[in-house]
């Protein structure tokens, strides 16, 4: 049994955005040089938990899934590029989710609903992560006026799992969480 596991919580994106952000991805690789996260499959982070004991966390992870079940599915919308620093020598560019009420009051319950704080989630979908000041200037102008309209239902809630301290932890699916608008039994 596993000590300690990190947990990912994302929401998984249909096959053709994740193809279309991979290209993003491959263009921007062809104008600043290689970056973290280049090769990585696009989605959303909803959180991340580190170092969880497991025979804590498991049984967390299935009530919140039985509340997860309660709320409805969504249909969220890209509407063009955004970026933001990560601190003063990096930048990150992201496909930009338009921030509907709608949206917004999703995103609010699934946060509580998920019982976890999450501090100023703003979600997003990241296309070059971490990059240099002077990478991003190079690389920002071809995302800044670039037309990106593309909507996608959210049915369901992937948790990603890994041993905390393995010499070569890989990210592994350990549950989809379904939302359903189902209301429980009592």
């Amino acid at each position: 049994m596993t000590a300690y596991a990190d947990y990912l919580m994302i929401i998984s994106l249909p096959g053709d955005l994740v193809k279309e952000i991979s290209r993003y991805k491959r263009a921007s690789v062809n104008a600043i040089g290689h970056f973290e996260g280049m090769h990585s499959r696009a989605y959303i982070t909803i959180t991340h938990q580190v170092r969880c004991k497991p025979f804590l966390a498991q049984p967390a992870i299935q009530r919140m899934g039985q509340r997860l079940s309660t709320m409805p599915p969504v249909e969220l919308y890209l509407n063009g590029f955004d970026h933001f620093s990560n601190d003063p020598t990096t930048k990150t560019i992201c496909a930009k989710i338009e921030c509907t009420d709608r949206a917004e009051n999703w995103f609010k319950l699934l946060t509580m609903q998920m019982g976890i704080k999450v501090k100023d989630f703003v979600p997003h979908i990241t296309i070059a992560k971490n990059i240099p000041v002077t990478a991003f200037n190079k690389l920002w102008p071809n995302f800044e006026s670039r037309e990106f309209k593309q909507s996608f239902s959210v049915g369901n809630l992937t948790i990603l799992h890994r041993d905390t301290f393995a010499e070569h932890h890989e990210w592994k699916v350990y549950r989809e969480l379904h939302f359903g608008n189902k209301l429980l039994a009592f």
